[in-house]
């Protein structure tokens, strides 16, 4: 199933990317040495994540057993990334399962002959809009009306 995922390419929604400046901005003396730097660093400059990489996150996740408050967390995306690989991974492994859909499935073109021969079926085919009268418009206005009265004499 992962493998039809594998060098599938993410990108990164723009807040995510956004939020990781932020985590960045936040360890004030982080360097290449600290966990999490160059990974924070490469997801800002990429806005682009494979599966791949996405999983190491989410498994980054998964074992890390510090506090949350600590540089390697933050640096990492905190809960927000988190929450945002696992829902990505989880989307793409359900995308995947779909079977994708045969063109022997689909309908054929309604041609206009048929439609034609339709009789007054043909006019159930229409838009809303032309369905839809301006005395319809009055009742509804006139109604509202009424009802907004009888609120007022209640309050």
């Amino acid at each position: 199933m992962n493998k039809e995922l594998y060098d599938k390419v993410i990108p990164l929604p723009k807040e995510l990317v956004e939020y990781l400046q932020q985590c960045f901005d936040q360890v004030p003396n982080s360097d290449a040495s600290v966990e999490g730097h160059k990974r924070n660093e490469f997801l800002r400059d990429k806005k682009q994540a494979t599966f791949q990489q996405l999983e190491r996150i989410e498994n980054w996740f998964k074992y890390y057993d510090g506090q949350k408050e600590s540089a390697p967390y933050i640096l990492n995306g905190s809960d927000y990334m988190r929450s945002w690989v696992t829902q990505t991974i989880d989307g793409l492994r359900r995308g995947t399962t779909t079977p994708e859909i045969v063109n022997d499935v689909m309908p054929d073109d309604v041609n206009d002959d048929l439609v034609d021969d339709m009789g007054w079926l043909s006019n159930m085919n229409r838009d809303v809009k032309s369905h839809k009268d301006v005395n319809d418009d009055i009742k509804i206005t006139e109604t509202l009306k009424r009802i907004n009265d009888i609120m007022k004499k209640i309050i």
